[in-house]
């Protein structure tokens, strides 16, 4: 890793995540590259039925703003350099998410280290863009459901996998055991440590030690234009998030989800509760 990536917060915090949950850049960079060209894929088809004028806007809105951040290496490998095309930018994410051999992938940095980094970093300019440009163009009425739909289609999109990977094949073989090993996988696929701190068959309780996404956003726009974003989505997007799962298991009229602290809102950590209905 360079230096100048040694001495980064938000570098500092996704390698040492990294490696406290036992994962390999080499795998999870293409869980940030092709994650990251899911997230705008939805967004695309999320926007379908808006105007193509105000579409044509918020997207070029969007991108300008994370060219202005985004490190050189990734924008030069995914086309994000003057004159901005919104397009163009479109059709090469497109690729990257059916392309597991994309140059961009792993080519975007001088290493495969830098060039993680660099798409947790594109990664966190895109989703706080997306989130304040809807607002600012389409509104809150509208946007924040659209925006926390995009995250809802996150959480469902690998849930076949990991229901598998646990041993749930359906709603019977749920149990408070199979719930917190579930959400630990959730949370660690995005290189976010987690730490049970209550288990039992009513409750499972844990803390996310760290979170890689906000470093690199808080790094990249500082920590006040972060909270700005953070501060009006992140709670509701996030519970949400493992309602849509409980849901789409078949349990949520058996089990609970809330979460009642959070990193980038200014908590120590991020703390998730599952409850089993009384």
């Amino acid at each position: 890793m360079e230096a100048t990536q040694e001495k980064s917060e938000g570098a500092r915090s996704l390698f040492e995540s990294l490696g406290e949950v036992g994962h390999q850049v080499e795998q999870d960079v293409f869980i940030w590259s092709q994650g990251l060209a899911f997230h705008y894929s939805n967004l695309l088809e999320a926007l379908s039925g808006i105007d193509q004028g105000t579409k044509d806007k918020l997207l070029q809105d969007i991108w300008t703003n994370v060219a202005e951040k985004a490190p050189a290496a990734i924008k030069e490998k995914v086309g994000l350099a003057e004159p901005i095309d919104a397009g163009k930018m479109g059709e090469t994410l497109s690729q990257i998410l059916s392309d597991a051999e994309h140059e961009a992938i792993k080519g975007s940095g001088k290493d495969v280290n830098e060039s993680i980094l660099n798409w947790v970093r594109l990664f966190a300019l895109l989703d706080f863009n997306i989130y304040t440009k809807l607002e600012h163009h389409i509104g809150t009425k509208d946007g924040y459901p659209m925006y926390m739909g995009l995250w809802e289609k996150f959480a469902l999109a690998e849930l076949d996998e990991v229901k598998k990977v646990v041993g749930i094949s359906g709603p019977d073989d749920v149990d408070m055991d199979k719930i917190g090993e579930l959400s630990k996988l959730y949370w660690e696929t995005i290189a976010c440590p987690y730490k049970v701190t209550q288990h039992s068959a009513d409750i499972h309780e844990a803390e996310i030690q760290a979170c890689p996404y906000w470093d690199n956003m808080k790094e990249l726009l500082g920590e006040d234009v972060g909270r700005s974003m953070t501060l009006k989505c992140e709670a509701a997007v996030s519970t949400n998030y493992y309602e849509a799962i409980l849901k789409a298991m078949g349990v949520f009229n058996k089990y609970s989800f809330t979460m009642d602290k959070f990193i980038c809102c200014g908590d120590d950590v991020c703390r998730v509760r599952f409850e089993k209905r009384k």
